[in-house]
Order: C-alpha cells, then sequence, then structure tokens
C-alpha cells in the first residue's frame, strides 16, 4: 500500500527502499515531517475530526469525541503529549530559526516566551544573543519536563502558570508563538490583555503565526489545513488574516507596528501598547 502510494519503492527483487518521501520521515534529517506525521495521526487529533460537525453548533469537537479539553486530555495521556511536544520543538516550519535569525533581539535584556513549551525558539534566540535571558512560561506539566542542560547554562529561568491569570512582569519582550490560534477572539484577547497587563511601556509583543488570505482561492492549502485542526480541537478557535490580527491586538489595546516576513509560512507581528 505504502509503496502504491510513493511512499517507499519495492524492486523486481522485492526489496523495499526509500523515496524523497519516505526520507522526510525520519528523525535525522532537516525538517523532518517524522513528528509531525505521528501528532497528526494520534488517537487523540484524528479522532475529533469525526466530529467536526460539532463546531457548526457552538461545541467543540474534541470535546465531543473525548469529553474534555485538548490540554486536560494531553494531561491524562502522556504518551500522546510527549508526542505532541516532540511535534512541536521540531516543526517543519523552521519557526524556531527563523523567529531567532529574522528579528533583531540585541536590544532586549530579558525575552519572555508564553507558552513557549520546551523552550527551543528562547534557545535559539539566546544562542545569537549571548547578553540576553529567558524566561519560559507554561503549563507546570510542561515547564516541568524541560530537562536542566536545556536551560542555556542558567540563561533561562521557568515559570509556571496560566496566562489567563497573568503572565512574568517586565520582560522587554514578550514572544505568543503560535498560541493565539488555539484560543477564539475572546480568550485570545484575554491572553493579549495578560501580557499588556505585565508589560512596559516601552516593551514589545511579538506574535508569530501564520496568515491566511482573505480569500482561499488564493491562500495556501496547509493554513487551511491547520485552520481546521483548530477548529477540530478548539472549536472556535482557528486561524487569521491580518486584519483580523490587527483587529484582535486592538481590543486588547495594542497598536500592531510592523508585519515581518520570514523564510517560513509563519510571521512576525510586532506590537507596542497604545
Amino acid at each position: 500500500m505504502l509503496a502504491a502510494f510513493g511512499i517507499f519503492r519495492i524492486d523486481r527483487e522485492g526489496a523495499i527502499t526509500h523515496t524523497s518521501r519516505s526520507l522526510l520521515l525520519r528523525t535525522d534529517v532537516p525538517n523532518s515531517m517524522h513528528y509531525g506525521a505521528r501528532s497528526w495521526t494520534v488517537t487523540g487529533s484524528w479522532r475529533a475530526w469525526e466530529d467536526l460537525d460539532a463546531a457548526f453548533h457552538g461545541k467543540v469537537p474534541h470535546e465531543v469525541a473525548w469529553g474534555t479539553g485538548r490540554f486536560d486530555y494531553l494531561r491524562r495521556i502522556p504518551d500522546e503529549a510527549r508526542i505532541f511536544d516532540a511535534f512541536m520543538a521540531n516543526f517543519p516550519d523552521k519557526r524556531h530559526s527563523v523567529v531567532a535569525e529574522t528579528y533583531d533581539f540585541s536590544k532586549a535584556r530579558l525575552i519572555a516566551d508564553i507558552g513557549g513549551g520546551n523552550g527551543e525558539t528562547l534557545r535559539r534566540i539566546l544562542a545569537l544573543y549571548p547578553a540576553t535571558r529567558g524566561i519560559v512560561f507554561d503549563r507546570t506539566d510542561v515547564v516541568a519536563a524541560i530537562p536542566r542542560d536545556a536551560l542555556a547554562g542558567g540563561r533561562i529561568t521557568t515559570h509556571d502558570g496560566n496566562f489567563f491569570d497573568g503572565v512574568p512582569a517586565d520582560a522587554d519582550i514578550y514572544l505568543l508563538i503560535r498560541v493565539l490560534h488555539d484560543w477564539p477572539d475572546d480568550d485570545a484577547s484575554r491572553i493579549l490583555r495578560s501580557c499588556r497587563a505585565a508589560m512596559q511601556r516601552d516593551a514589545r509583543l511579538l506574535v508569530i503565526e501564520g496568515l491566511i488570505n482573505p480569500d482561499p482561492c488564493y491562500g495556501s492549502p496547509t493554513e487551511y489545513l491547520v485552520d481546521m485542526q483548530m477548529m477540530a480541537m478548539f472549536g472556535s478557535a482557528r486561524e487569521r488574516t491580518e486584519a483580523e490580527f490587527r483587529e484582535l491586538l486592538n481590543s486588547a489595546g495594542f497598536d500592531l507596528t510592523s508585519v515581518i516576513g520570514t523564510a517560513s509560512p509563519v510571521f512576525i507581528l510586532e506590537a507596542s501598547l497604545r
């Protein structure tokens, strides 16, 4: 079957060999799709798609399928949580490296990565800016899983908590990397307001997200697939256009000051306090 789909090749002697597609599933190749393939095909992910129509009736497909929210589910199923965390750390859109390489962090004394997972992006940034320190802020179970040797020689500290209740104060730059697309507008605005309450006047917020084209005829199929995955996992969560992000930021007291393209599907949306 896999050979028929061009994943592997079978020669006349019956030997199975790699193709360009199967090589992408190896873990030792650049931009490996291994972690994404595993994460998208675990039971917790695809089962919610069977109840996708629930989103049109004000319900969350994942909650209909499993009786609980996505992140609570991952806490209960640690094997799937590890697969998800590995996917986030090895995302094939190069988000970690392009953020570090594209934006100028040279004036930042302290960077707070809100919902920062295992801190991969922050480590990439600090490797390029040795005078900068960082904070990874995420759920207790997430930050507890970060190895001590992944804390940039003590330059990264971890804080656990709920970003709806508040985030660490007084950082120069706040990062929200693929966080807001997990939430509907009301909740996304609450997250932004938590960041705003912690920020000094000259601090900056960087929202790193994909941007969908308002006309699907000219949009990226991948972004629309991710949009549907957000609907399956979180109901009203979704990908957004630049105009929608601008409106969302304005609702939380921010001005969108710059939209920076990167060598990947993600954009850096820089915002300042109004």
